[in-house]
């Protein structure tokens, strides 16, 4: 309890010359409060890359790992504190993360503890040592919405996460979500093998310190597991070699033997259900649980920024053959991967949509929504924004996977599906035709190279 006081003091102290929401008000409000004390006061930096900069991509390198100290209060219990920073013993160290959302003033930062916990103060059995505070724009629920769908379409696993206030050596820095991170975890997040693998579809690969390809496509990958120092020659050619063969099949009709198709079907209607538009983003990951006959798995959806965005289409990663396998499969010869696709949509249609609209309402009438609506409050002052009130956001997402839903049960049954192309997608995007390079960016009609196009390519000389 000693331990608490201090640090509200303390706390209270810096905020009266932050001129900042007070440690009491927040306690008051309810959201679980995570403060974080660096060293001397220290600020994480990184260096920013831009487009403009001559880099394929908005992103971050040299992000400084800050070590302090991290508690996380509830009301006026401490349900977890690090200690005092000690390498290897106690205490963490947090550094900024992301790309794209690392170049606002509100950062996203990743938390490294040195002694594995569960900073949700939930159960014992979810220690680890990687966690992640993140933000999103205003009030859009985006995370909390699509890490439910994960779970009801039923990948391997969903991180879990708690809305939290947080204070910054005294600073309030807003309303962030504290998540589990994508890890390796036998007990509590992905369970792969120390064999096995956890890699990332990356289009920041050049911001990595390794990467591999295979002998067949440009897509490039980068790891999560092992971390890249711990990779081996062998480790890496055998990727290379089994990422080739899932590549020809894809191609050939032969993916059965290499693809979990359960994982891939329920990973793709995830993005359609959820309407995700982005295409060629990072955060894509899959897993290889060891280096025997395991097949390749889809492991979680992750990023949620573009979803509710395809309202009369598929998901863009359903459409684009220039980005993920989906298209490839949808489009094969042989039909096991549309049937596996058909066959998951008629198993969650309309248990899924029942359950999430009971989520979305009963989260209306919680504890949380009121804490989050008053938490919200203070955020729109620290950074100056504004956003839509809760029940508005709440009303529309109800409305979205109401509408989404007869959508899709007019859609998927056309022979578009097949195809990984909808009906009316041409006619869609007819009057505003888009050009990207195999990274994904805009470009103009006239660039030269490999051109992707209303989801087809060909060189442009």
């Amino acid at each position: 309890m000693k331990g608490f006081l201090a640090i509200i003091a303390l706390a209270s102290t810096c905020l009266v010359q932050a001129q900042t929401v007070s440690i009491e008000t927040l306690q008051k409000i309810g959201l679980p409060i995570v403060i974080v004390e660096t060293i001397d006061a220290e600020e994480p930096t990184c260096e920013y890359l831009t487009i403009e900069d001559g880099f394929p991509g908005n992103s971050i390198r040299n992000a400084t790992k800050v070590p302090g100290r991290v508690y996380v209060i509830e009301g006026k219990d401490t349900i977890y504190d690090s200690g005092n920073y000690e390498k290897g013993i106690s205490g963490m160290t947090i550094k900024i993360r992301g790309n794209n959302s690392a170049f606002h003033a509100k950062k996203p930062y990743k938390i490294k503890l040195q002694k594995k916990a569960d900073m949700l103060g939930e159960d014992d059995k979810y220690k680890d040592k990687d966690w992640v505070l993140l933000k999103e724009r205003n009030t859009s629920l985006n995370l909390m919405v699509g890490l439910k769908v994960n779970e009801l379409v039923g990948l391997q696993w969903t991180p879990r996460f708690r809305f939290v206030n947080l204070l910054f050596n005294g600073d309030y820095r807003g309303v962030y979500m504290l998540c589990e991170s994508v890890d390796r975890n036998t007990d509590c997040r992905l369970n792969v093998n120390k064999e096995g693998f956890i890699f990332e579809f990356d289009p920041y690969w050049w911001n990595e310190d390794l990467w591999f390809k295979s002998n067949v496509t440009n897509r490039r990958y980068t790891f999560k597991y092992p971390d890249a120092e711990d990779v081996t020659t062998e480790q890496l050619d055998y990727l290379i070699d089994f990422m080739t063969k899932v590549d020809y099949s894809s191609y050939n009709g032969t993916y059965e033997q290499y693809i979990d198709m359960e994982s891939f079907a329920s990973w793709i209607l995830g993005h359609d259900i959820l309407g995700t538009y982005d295409w060629y983003g990072s955060n894509i990951y899959m897993t290889k649980k060891d280096t025997l006959d395991s097949k390749l798995m889809m492991a979680n959806m992750w990023d949620f920024d573009t979803i509710e965005m395809t309202l009369d289409t598929f998901s863009r990663v359903h459409i684009y053959e220039g980005g993920f396998y989906p298209p490839i499969l949808l489009r094969s010869k042989n039909q096991a991967f549309t049937n596996a696709y058909l066959a998951r949509w008629e198993e969650l249609n309309p248990k899924l949509f029942d359950e999430m609209e009971s989520f979305l309402n009963d989260f209306a009438q919680s504890d949380i929504a009121e804490a989050l609506e008053k938490s919200i409050f203070w955020d729109e002052r620290r950074w100056n924004t504004s956003g839509p009130a809760i029940a508005d956001v709440i009303a529309t997402n109800l409305e979205w996977f109401r509408t989404r839903q007869k959508w899709l049960e007019k859609a998927i049954p056309n022979e578009s599906v097949l195809l990984g192309i909808p009906h009316n997608y041409l006619e869609h995007e007819s009057n505003h035709q888009k050009y990207y390079n195999l990274n994904g960016q805009r470009v103009s009609e006239n660039a030269k190279g490999i051109i992707i196009t209303k989801g087809f390519k060909y060189i442009n000389r």
